[in-house]
């Protein structure tokens, strides 16, 4: 499990919030998850688990061009964040200062290919 924190001062901010405002306007009870989260000494409160059909929307966010700046904390490396797709689980909290995504399924390390899994050159 990462997680990937967007503070209020961030260039992504914005679009960031106004994701945060649809999805707990759309999404049913069922999908919003009550509890709070505590990674890394943040607590996310009023979760909403992202459906398959809207992860498309936090790919649009393009994490990965904030992996430098100081708004935004990670447990990921850049390539875990160009790593993320539709098959990742997506949770997102809001937090006092900003919002959290906490990510399960994103891929480890490159996959290997070629005939032998490697490159043959």
């Amino acid at each position: 499990m990462y997680y990937a924190i967007i503070t209020e001062q961030s260039r992504k901010a914005k679009s960031t919030r106004n994701l945060y405002d649809y999805l707990k306007s759309h999404y049913k009870q069922e999908q919003q998850l009550p509890q709070a989260e505590d990674v890394e000494g943040y607590i996310g409160q009023e979760g909403v688990r992202i459906a398959p059909q809207d992860r498309y929307r936090v790919l649009n966010l393009k994490l990965h061009d904030e992996h430098l700046s100081p708004y935004f904390k990670s447990d990921m490396s850049l390539f875990h964040l160009l790593m993320i797709d539709e098959q990742a689980e997506i949770r997102m909290y809001k937090l006092e200062g900003g919002w959290m995504f906490l990510l399960d399924g994103v891929q480890e390390a490159p996959k290997p290919f070629g005939n032998q899994g490697f490159d043959m050159r």
